[in-house]
């Protein structure tokens, strides 16, 4: 394997110079060589979910194949890999100067910048190697943590270029100010120091808010930064200085929080500012005075934080202690959890029991042992009311991912780091909502404004929908493809709605409010209403789903709205408008769909989605064509994964069948689709002798237009389909050609005839090429052949001799037969036998090349040629 490692005592730089190079190196595994810096090591604790990086202890050295070490150019601080170093090709990315000690036969890549990750950002953007938010945060810190900020002697212009960039891919620059530290004077050293003996901390509507106060004769400039180090240190969510300097009192404030409004809370005071950050001044103002005013002005005006009820899960899923590692493994697999509190037979919480817990028991075959023998029996639990800001001290400080939410000693959710990430961030993707459809001080997306656009009828239909959403007390969303055009402003007539209750009882109902023909199917939950021949509703009822196995049909289970949308397949499909009376409008975009949709990304929502469903690598591909979008750079190597083992080969040929005739019918975007397939190696990956050459797919470019001037030469109706998949396997080798038909084609009788005619193609050109070819000759060539085999030889041929005579076949030959049969022979004293084929071949001979031309000619001809053959036996 290859191995990417970085210097012992790791800092911010070597941290995202790791996982830069990881983008760069997407085959490579990343490990720790040592100990992460205090700081690091918070960072990691709280996002390791997201950071997949393994510790030295867990690597075996015979294993890497190759080592690249980044932020580092000696062996000294790399732990055992140093071991490795003369048996393996190793690559070092460094800014560090001079490079004399560098390790000898290293491939160095290093460049005199502030800090390592720059040199990484800028072959992440001379790829074009896109870079999500959170990865653009952490490169961030990278550079501000090795450049104090830009501010040291050793940055460059193009640290600052690379800073750029990575706010353009919204890097999060409170993250940032959590983790770098400022520089500052020993005037604010002295201030810092009098502020921290004197502050007080105060919980006002769980926020925890610091207020210090300081005196002097002096003034001193920029003391700004100090309610920065304020903050860090006292661990606030917010903090207040009130500070006399001269003549003048000066309140300044900095908030972690957007419940916390700087200006908002100083506004008694005549403050102004940044929602975060804001100050007032005071002429003749005392501390003393303006200290219990201010929080008065606090718990007047700070909303109260978000509570744990708020953002939990529910219902819990949990396991009992008895089960054994083996069914909880299973459990924990088909839910996608990576733990999950333990009950007792009291069903009272008696332990967690973590993914990692289980791991470790089927390593040592334990798989039978039961859960109580492995779990972790101290559960640190918290209660609804608990805050935000004391969620993530637990689950930070006991390095957990999960705190289970108790009332009355019952258990009535979850609280992971995972739904925690979810409120700290989540926030980032709703600029783009808000900055088309909202007010920029709403904080929620409505897209009722949307809605309005839409026809009458069909707004009228979703409005009916809530209604009766809201009689039977049942929250209700329209969702997927329909949500997705809307944003596009694309036309859509299937429309699906998702109820958190009974989807058959919802249906029925609407059935009774807006008429159409209802069909229900009670085994899975859902029902279709028919109302014209243009407008389909599917009700379907909240489901979550799971696999068994890859490729498997998914089992499925009533859930919520965010399980059900989290089943399906890419982002952009994963978007859900309230239709309720309360809420109408509301859009549920927990995935980042709009964000997917601005940036014409097809992304699908976790790394084992192709694995999963196999079938998702035909919609990622068919919807890329249809929308002009592009597949996100996880996507496609999670995507080309899934083919390298051979997942798609997993899948029945029914349901590959269904998935080609999906994008044939897609006649716009078919040539699109079937450049992305040869492009991403799908053909092969069914067959490795469905080869498709650039020659084909500049067939197919143009086969729509082929078609259309085929139906002037023959207006009786042939199958496209069947015409564009012989084209699609026009370059297969003869031995492959039924093994590939197999997969795509059903009918047994239709695969014959088209390997029937695509076996016989080269004959037919080879004789069509040649300088006279006589009307009987093209008769008998092609007369054998469909007219779906006439429109691909038509289609796939470049020579204008060989459309010429299949375009003359068609307007003159094909219609040409015999109005003799045998009993006219027969009526001329011609006794039956092989004698009459004879006759009928030969007339109609005749009359094709246009020496006879009706039924009296044609007898006259067919007895002339016997009285010939009778005088000539043996002729």
């Amino acid at each position: 394997m290859k191995l990417i490692t970085s210097h012992q005592n790791l800092d911010f730089d070597g941290l995202a110079s790791m996982v830069a190079c990881s983008k760069l190196h997407a085959d490579a595994l990343m490990a720790f060589s040592g100990n992460l810096e205090q700081e690091v090591k918070r960072f990691y604790s709280f996002y390791k979910n997201v950071l997949p990086i393994k510790y030295s202890n867990k690597i075996r050295l015979e294993m890497v194949k190759e080592l690249i070490l980044v932020d580092i150019h000696t062996s000294d601080r790399i732990g055992k890999f140093s071991e490795i170093i003369n048996h393996v090709p190793v690559t070092i990315y460094d800014h560090h100067f001079p490079a004399d000690k560098a390790i000898e036969g290293a491939q160095l890549d290093m460049k005199p910048y502030g800090a390592t990750v720059t040199l990484l950002i800028e072959k992440l953007m001379a790829a074009k190697i896109p870079v999500n938010p959170f990865e653009a945060t952490l490169f961030t810190l990278g550079i501000y943590a090795d450049t104090n900020c830009l501010t040291f002697n050793n940055t460059t212009s193009n640290d600052a270029k690379a800073l750029a960039w990575l706010l353009e891919m919204e890097a999060n620059l409170e993250i940032v100010n959590e983790y770098v530290r400022d520089a500052w004077s020993h005037d604010h050293e002295h201030i810092f120091s009098t502020l921290l003996n004197n502050a007080e901390t105060h919980e006002i509507n769980h926020f925890r808010i610091g207020i210090a106060t300081y005196e002097s004769d002096t003034f001193v400039n920029e003391i700004g930064i100090i309610a920065n180090k304020m903050l860090e240190v006292l661990r606030a969510d917010a903090v207040f200085m009130i500070v006399r300097m001269e003549s003048r009192c000066y309140i300044i404030g900095r908030s972690m929080e957007n419940n916390v409004n700087i200006p908002f809370v100083l506004e008694p005071f005549g403050g102004a500012g940044h929602p975060r950050a804001a100050s007032a001044t005071i002429k003749d103002g005392l501390p003393f005075q303006l200290k219990p005013q201010l929080l008065t002005s606090l718990k007047e005006r700070i909303k109260p934080q978000v509570v744990a009820r708020e953002i939990m899960s529910r219902p819990v899923k949990t396991i009992q202690s008895g089960l054994s590692i083996e069914e909880a493994n299973k459990i924990l697999l088909r839910y996608g959890h990576t733990g999950m509190p333990v009950i007792n037979e009291q069903q009272q919480i008696c332990g967690i029991i973590s993914r990692t817990d289980i791991e470790k028991a089927m390593n040592h075959h334990l798989g039978h042992a039961p859960v109580k023998a492995f779990m972790s029996h101290e559960v640190i639990s918290i209660s609804a009311d608990t805050s935000v800001g004391d969620i993530n001290e637990l689950l930070v400080t006991h390095n957990i991912g999960r705190l289970p939410v108790m009332e009355d000693d019952q258990i009535i959710g979850i609280v992971t780091r995972t739904d925690l990430l979810k409120y700290l961030h989540g926030s980032h993707a709703s600029y783009w909502y808000q900055k088309i459809f909202l007010d920029p001080d709403v904080e929620t997306f409505n897209c009722r404004q949307a809605l309005e656009q839409l026809s009458s009828n069909i707004f009228e239909l979703l409005r009916t929908a809530g209604t009766v959403g809201d009689e039977l007390n049942q929250n209700v969303y329209v969702v997927g493809g329909f949500v997705r055009d809307l944003m596009l402003k694309t036309d859509n007539w299937d429309i699906d709605f998702v109820t958190e209750g009974d989807g058959i009882v919802f249906a029925k109902a609407l059935h009774q409010a807006v008429g159409g023909k209802l069909t229900v199917h009670p085994q899975f939950e859902t029902a279709v209403i028919r109302l014209s021949s243009h407008i389909t509703l599917d009700v379907v009822t909240a489901r979550r789903e799971y696999y068994e196995y890859p490729a498997a049909l998914p089992k499925v289970e009533k859930s919520n709205i965010w399980s059900d949308l989290f089943r399906r397949d890419f982002t952009i499909n994963c978007m859900a408008i309230c239709l309720n009376q309360s809420s109408f409008g509301d859009m549920s975009d927990y995935f980042g769909g709009m964000k997917d949709l601005q940036n014409k990304s097809i992304r699908v929502l976790y790394n084992l989605s192709f694995i999963e469903d196999p079938t998702r690598i035909f919609r990622a591909i068919r919807f890329a064509a249809r929308l002009g979008f592009h597949l996100e750079v996880s996507t496609r190597q999670f995507l080309q994964q899934a083919l390298q083992n051979d997942m798609i080969r997993r899948l029945s040929h029914d349901r590959i069948r269904e998935e080609f005739l999906h994008m044939i019918r897609e006649q716009e975007s078919f040539h699109h689709s079937m450049t992305l397939m040869k492009e991403l190696g799908v053909f092969q990956a069914l067959h490795s002798g469905f080869i498709v050459q650039s020659h084909t797919l500049e067939r197919l470019k143009g086969i729509r237009f082929a078609m259309e001037g085929f139906r002037q030469l023959s207006p009786s109706s042939f199958n496209q389909t069947v015409v564009m998949l012989m084209q699609i396997m026009s370059e297969v080798p003869p031995a492959y050609l039924e093994e590939v038909c197999q997969i795509l084609v059903a009918n047994q009788t239709l695969i014959q005839q088209m390997m029937k005619s695509m076996n016989q193609r080269d004959t037919i050109y080879h004789i069509l090429k040649e300088d006279e070819v006589d009307r009987f000759t093209i008769y008998q060539l092609l007369r054998p052949h469909t007219e779906e085999a006439l429109m691909f030889f038509y289609n796939d041929s470049d020579d204008p001799y060989i459309r010429h005579y299949i375009a003359f076949y068609l307007l003159k030959l094909r219609h040409i037969q015999l109005t003799i049969s045998g009993n006219d022979l027969k009526s001329l004293g011609i006794n039956p036998g092989p004698i009459y084929r004879r006759i009928l071949d030969n007339v109609l001979k005749a009359k094709v090349l246009g020496t006879i031309y009706d039924h009296d000619g044609e007898l006259k001809y067919a007895e002339n040629l016997y009285n010939r053959l009778k005088e000539a036996p043996h002729a």
